[in-house]
């Protein structure tokens, strides 16, 4: 019988696009473990962009204060003993930091979505 999963596949992708979205999910994955207890007020939204040998983590932040910045720091070592021994250990891991509401000008929305936070209405 087949594999239940099998549902999901798309048998129109090539290898190499397979190969990409496997390893976009992977890393999406150990990005969201390295997140996990670290998302404070301040972090509007998280975006991971896939470069060849590299990823960058897109940071929206209401403000670059000494927490923020040990949050992301604690964030990308996280990120490090995750991928430590997989394929992506040797990626270099580097992050954009953009002050402000992550609105449609925010690079990371061109890239996969981790955490978007939902926007203070005031009420």
């Amino acid at each position: 019988m087949d594999h239940p999963a099998r549902q999901y596949y798309n048998p129109q992708l090539t290898e190499a696009e397979e190969r990409d979205l496997l390893r976009r999910n992977y890393l999406l994955l150990q990005t969201g473990q390295a997140t996990l207890g670290l998302i404070g007020p301040n972090l509007l939204g998280i975006a991971v962009e896939l470069r060849p040998d590299a990823i960058v983590l897109h940071f929206a932040i209401a403000a670059r204060t000494a927490e923020v910045e040990e949050d992301i720091d604690d964030i990308i070592f996280e990120l490090e003993v995750f991928l430590g021994g997989g394929p992506e250990q040797h990626s270099e891991i580097t992050t954009e930091l953009h002050i402000d509401q992550p609105g449609a000008t925010w690079p990371g929305h061109r890239h996969a979505l981790l955490h978007l936070a939902k926007p203070e209405t005031g009420d």
